[in-house]
């Protein structure tokens, strides 16, 4: 998607090829486009109508005529496109201006997500007026835009600065690429919830965002994937990314290598080292009866903050919730005791012992859990939280973690215990422990790990080991 250093520049690119010429006929071919008028007023109160200035706000192009104003929102792959009269019309030119009689500008969109409205007025207030301009929060490089203000827009929200930050509510014309080049100079962490930031993150904000603005407009914009200025204009910019697209590249401060991750929905790319997330998250997983529970209890009384998956799927599935709801759908009544709770015992025979309705219960269960750990992991306080997922690896959770521990312990005193705690065979004890990711796996998956094959404490000292190179 262009975004405001590419907007600018198709904007400057055409204030030299249109500015002063005269449309002479419209031919709109995609009349959706068109967000507030019909074809033939479009069509009849632009001709005759002379281009005399192109401004921009945000990524918003305005097109300034003798008496009426075009809004222009490119969206997805919106371009425009100059071409001669008797050129091949495109499957995805949608509108074309016929200018002086001599030149086709045209408005291409594959995805056909572009909107043009039409204003009768060429007063810049007033068509700051039109409700998808009126809403737009400043430009970074509007020099009236102070840290005070941005602060006051963001200390109370709860969200990742990074989807706070592609609010154009909050800074008008960031789009994915540049928050991502924001966050890094800034040294902010796109994770990080927006109210946990500083007046002076805020300050550090406006700063970087200013200085890559400035230079991306410079360098033309960034040409990544579909997006090209079409104007014969290619933008230059992604040779100066820092992080942006650079996953598994050295970060160029400090040479860890750049993570890229899913925030607010959009890929994100950042230096763990030079972007510390002010809330560390250590993930603690292992086989079944390898004594995660052990470690967690002892985090427990060492007042650390501990999201146990399992006590979080007990509170799921109460009666009545909504996963309580989808299992029964799923299982029947059968799943039932006598009160009318989930059984437990039931539910845990047919995970271990039915791979395919294993499957269909995990897309019920796992992502709840996922979404309440991440939404604790959010509004705590807390800077060192613990989630203890059984499988945290296989079930995406490990993406919630900067560090994971991996309890591990030797395969006799696995089926031992596995055997007597759920009054199980060795059959049957050997088959959970087959349904699941080897220990093997897991600790080449980790970060620490955590032997606890012998008595209790040296499993102890491990932790406090770990909690000494965390600095807690």
């Amino acid at each position: 998607m262009p975004e405001l250093p590419e907007v600018e520049t198709v904007r400057r690119t055409l204030e030299t090829q249109i500015l002063h010429k005269k449309i002479t006929d419209v031919a709109i071919y995609y009349d959706k486009i068109l967000e507030n008028v019909d074809e033939a007023t479009f069509k009849n109160s632009l001709i005759n109508q002379t281009f005399r200035q192109i401004d921009r706000y945000g990524k918003y192009l305005l097109f300034i005529l003798d008496d009426y104003t075009i809004i222009s929102h490119l969206r997805m792959e919106g371009k425009f496109f100059l071409k001669g009269l008797n050129d091949e019309l495109s499957k995805h030119e949608h509108l074309v201006f016929t200018l002086d009689n001599q030149i086709s500008f045209r408005y291409h969109d594959t995805r056909k997500f572009g909107k043009m409205v039409l204003l009768n007025t060429t007063d810049k207030q007033t068509i700051m007026q039109y409700p998808a301009l009126a809403k737009l929060g400043k430009e970074a490089n509007d020099p009236t835009f102070t840290k005070e203000e941005l602060y006051e827009k963001i200390h109370k929200k709860t969200m990742p600065i990074k989807g706070v930050l592609l609010d154009q509510e909050v800074i008008c014309g960031l789009g994915n690429i540049y928050v991502d080049e924001v966050c890094f100079m800034s040294h902010l962490n796109p994770k990080t919830p927006a109210n946990h930031l500083t007046i002076e993150d805020a300050d550090h904000i406006l700063q970087s965002s200013r200085m890559v603005l400035a230079k991306a407009i410079k360098a033309g914009g960034t040409t990544i994937r579909s997006y090209t200025s079409s104007l014969g204009v290619t933008g230059l910019f992604q040779l100066e990314l820092l992080v942006h697209t650079k996953a598994q590249e050295p970060c160029p401060i400090c040479g860890t290598i750049i993570q890229k991750e899913v925030v607010c929905g959009r890929g994100t790319y950042y230096c763990k080292k030079c972007q510390p997330f002010e809330k560390v998250v250590i993930g603690i997983t292992g086989s079944i009866a390898t004594g995660k529970s052990t470690i967690t209890e002892y985090l427990k009384t060492k007042g650390y903050m501990v999201l146990d998956a399992d006590e979080i799927v007990c509170a799921l599935k109460t009666k009545g919730s909504k996963v309580y709801q989808q299992l029964v759908k799923l299982l029947g009544l059968n799943i039932l005791d006598n009160d009318g709770n989930i059984d437990n015992q039931v539910l845990a025979n047919i995970v271990f012992t039915n791979d395919e309705m294993r499957k269909k219960i995990n897309k019920i269960i796992h992502p709840a859990v996922y979404e309440e750990c991440q939404k604790q992991i959010n509004i705590t306080k807390n800077k060192l939280i613990f989630i203890s997922v059984p499988l945290l690896f296989e079930a995406g959770f490990d993406k919630l973690c900067d560090e994971v521990i991996c309890v591990t312990t030797d395969e006799q005193t696995q089926l031992a215990r596995l055997m007597k705690r759920n009054h199980l065979t060795l059959e049957d004890a050997k088959k959970r422990i087959a349904s699941q990711m080897s220990q093997k796996e897991k600790c080449q998956k980790a970060t620490f790990i955590i032997d606890n094959s012998q008595e209790i404490c040296y499993t102890i000292e491990q932790v406090d080991k770990i909690l000494e190179r965390l600095g807690k």
